[in-house]
This record gives C-alpha cells, structure tokens and sequence, in this order.
C-alpha cells in the first residue's frame, strides 16, 4: 500500500512554495528548499535556507489541503548552539590526542562520500573535541564525527536518520553550513595599487565587483611568473563555457574598490576538479606587470605582526617556495598557523580536522562538461579555526595562502615558513576551510616560485 509520503508530488509542492513566498518576499534568496518529517511528532515541514530576510512572518503552508509547517534557516549565520560550543572551546581547551585524532581523519576520508549520497540535508562533515546535548546546554568532552546539516530534527522524505555512530565513533549533529570566500559586499575603504606585487593583495576581474586574494607567485612552465588564487575568484562555475578557453585580465586592486582597473596579469585557466580525492578549486594567471623580485606580504599590521612573532624590523617573506604535505603527513600540527588575506589581513589559527568534506550551496558548480546541475562536494580539506573570538578568515581571503611558521632554532635565523594550503571558504560556524597546497600545485601543474637569494637582500 502506497504511503502519503511516496505518492506526494513534492516537485509539484515546492514550485507552488517557492512562487507563494516570493510574492510575499520579492527580494528573498533561497539557498536550499526541501519537504521532511519532524522527528518527533512527524508532521510534514518545508524546510527554507534562506541569505537576506531575518523575520519571515509565515508559520504553515496550505497546498491543496494539506497543511506543511514551515522551518526557516538562515544561511551563514551560526546557530545558538554553536556558538555556545565555540564559547566552550575557547574556554576549556582540550586537545583529541594524536592517534586518535589520525583515526577520526581516515574515518572521515572513508565515510563522507557515502554519507553525502545518503543524506541531502548534509551540509559538513568534521570532528569536534566535543559533544554536544540539549542544544549545547549540556557539552562533555568526548571526540567524536560531527555531521552538520541544515535544520535538525526534520528528516527530508524517503531518507534516514542520519547514523548515531559512524565506524564505532558517536557522532553528534549539529547545524551549520560552508560557503566560499569570495567578496562582492563592498564598504568603501582606502587600497593600494601594489608595485611590485604582494601576496595577500586583492583581485578579481577586469570589471567585476567580485574580490578574492592573491595568494601566491609561481613558476610557470615557460619560466615566467603567474599567481595562484581560487577559481571561484576569477570565473563563474555556474557556467558550463570552458575556463581555459575564458580571456579574462586580472586587476589589482580589485575592481569594486575604486571601479578602476589595473591590470596585472590574465588569467590562463581555472580549475575545479577531484585531485586524487581532494576536491581542487584553483585558477592561474601570467603576470604581465608589476612582477616582483621579493615574496613579501601586503596588508601588515603592527599588533598582528607582533602576535605571530614578527615585527616591522624581522618581516615575514616567503621566498624559498617551501611546502609541507598534509594529505601525506600530520607533522608538526602544533606548530602556528598564519594566513594573509586581503580582507583580514595576517592572522592566526589552528589546524583542527584533516580530511573534512562539505556541500557547497552558494551556486551551482559545475564538475562535469556538459554540466551536471549538482552541488559541488569540497572533499577532503583542512580546517583551521581562528584564536579566541578572531576568525582566521573572511570574506573576500578566497585564495589566501596559509602557512606554517617553525619557529628559528638560533638566533642567527629566521622563522621559516611552510606553505600548507590556500582558503576557498568557511562555515557559519566560524571555522575556515582550506585545500591542501600540494593537489592545487599538481592540479594546476605548476611550483611554488624560489625567489633568488639576491633579490631577498635588496631593500
């Protein structure tokens, strides 16, 4: 006998929703809409993820009938529990120790795409130090699988509860989404147009509001210099025209500053692919102008300087091209944590989970050629989190490198720095996401640029 559940017409419902509420709502962006059941009490319910309206008045739906309660989420914004969670951690700090850590991390890489499929309210799939009951009234530490979904407690049609343990781990599920790291919200605020160039700068396309970092030079193939950044930066994935074929120049600083443009460099193609089952989101540009002889950094502050170990006199340069391999290793995880973006310049963090993977909902990404139309899977990335209240990134640090500082062994040395990956997103829960540098190197088939010994010393 056909339940009420299989024979509903939920395409139907949803298109009939979506138009309702946009006639009460002309602005609304929906991120994601979806029918489920209430754990408990069953009741049907639409699920809405919305981005710009904070009071929806509506409480229930009426289609032909049947009445559906209605769930509002607001995308990016953390949930109250959360933030109880993050205010926890800053305030007990217990670390997972490193055996057992290692064994979350490959449990992770082993079950994310599988649970992925299962489950399309899934949002991120991390570790956590702790547990969370009663909405985050009641946290122990006990490390554990956190799967975090749009809304809790509702359960979309014709899917399970998502597991209470996953490969003899308990997980704990929690709300929150992953969005990317790109800026279009414009403030007006003084920048410079850098000569030479520095990593860290903002840019984008000739043209385009849209702003991302610079996150680094390298060698291309031909031996002239090119940059790194996110390929959500300088092209459009929902899109299904080729980025390699896209003539695109890059600006900086970007164009929304000052709507001008000063063109660097143009963009020779973007990528977004899996890489050895680490999903890769690069583009690469030749630079045509204000090539630099020095790997330094832009966007320095004082304070910041002096709270990772650097001052105005001892500044941070990153000129020897060093890499360390985290998809390989976990050496060193202790060690600091810097990052330079172009919105939020130098900061510090941690790493906190090696091997997370999180659906991308900020717009159709596309994977395939002809396009799929299915949500883009960021698989097996790092996550850092920023040092109390501060986040390690923001909107508009797309592309930023990070690095690892090991600290100098005498005094006659520099700190050196170990460039570990490049941001391309966050969460509402205010962690950023970061690919390992190595799969964007071998994806974009190019090395991280030696700047010669000379040239460091010139002043």
């Amino acid at each position: 006998m056909a339940t009420k559940e299989s024979t509903l017409d939920k395409k139907a419902v949803l298109k009939e929703f979506e138009g309702w509420l946009r006639k009460k709502y002309k602005d609304i962006k929906i991120v994601h809409l979806y029918i489920g059941k209430q754990i408990n009490g069953l009741k049907d319910t639409l699920v809405v993820v919305i981005d710009n309206v904070d009071v929806i008045e509506e409480k229930t739906f009426d289609y032909c009938g049947k009445m559906f309660d209605l769930c509002f989420k607001l995308w990016m914004r953390p949930s109250s529990e959360c933030m109880r969670i993050c205010k926890f951690e800053n305030e007990h700090w217990h670390k997972i120790k490193d055996v057992k850590l290692a064994e979350i991390e490959q449990s992770l890489k082993m079950c994310s795409t599988s649970l992925f499929d299962e489950h399309s309210n899934l949002e991120i799939v991390s570790a956590s130090a702790y547990r969370s009951k009663k909405n985050g009234e009641n946290i122990i530490f006990e490390p554990c699988i956190v799967l975090y979904c749009s809304c809790k407690g509702v359960v979309p049609y014709k899917e399970k509860e998502f597991p209470k343990q996953i490969m003899g781990r308990n997980t704990d599920v929690r709300e929150g989404f992953f969005y990317l790291f790109p800026n279009d919200r414009y403030f007006k605020r003084a920048s410079d147009v850098l000569d030479p160039l520095m990593i860290g700068a903002s840019i984008g396309r000739k043209d385009e509001n849209k702003e991302g970092t610079l996150g680094g030079f390298v060698t291309l193939n031909n031996g002239e210099v090119g940059i790194i950044t996110c390929g959500h930066v300088l092209y459009d994935f929902s899109t299904n025209v080729s980025p390699q074929t896209t003539a695109v120049e890059v600006v900086q600083p970007s164009y929304g500053y000052r709507n001008t443009n000063n063109v660097c460099g143009v963009h020779i193609k973007s990528i977004l692919e899996i890489h050895q089952g680490v999903t890769v989101d690069a583009s690469l540009a030749k630079l045509t102008d204000r090539v630099p002889q020095r790997g330094l950094f832009a966007e320095l502050m004082t304070n910041d300087l002096l709270g990772v170990g650097f001052s105005l006199e001892n500044l941070p340069e990153y000129a020897s091209g060093s890499t360390r391999d985290y998809r390989k290793e976990n050496t060193k995880r202790t060690n600091l944590c810097i990052k330079f973006g172009a919105r939020s310049g130098l900061t510090k963090g941690f790493l906190c989970v090696n091997g997370m993977t999180a659906r991308c909902r900020d717009e159709q990404m596309y994977l395939t050629n002809p396009a799929s139309g299915s949500t883009c899977l960021y698989r097996s990335q790092l996550e850092f989190g920023g040092i109390a209240t501060k986040p390690f990134a923001v909107e508009g640090d797309s592309g930023a490198l990070v690095f690892q500082v090991d600290p100098k062994s005498s005094e006659e040395e520099d700190d050196k720095l170990f460039c570990i990956g490049m941001v391309v997103g966050g969460t509402s829960y205010c962690t950023t996401v970061v690919t390992p540098i190595e799969s964007i190197l071998e994806s974009l088939n190019v090395k991280m640029h030696v700047f010669p010994e000379e040239s460091m010393e010139q002043l």
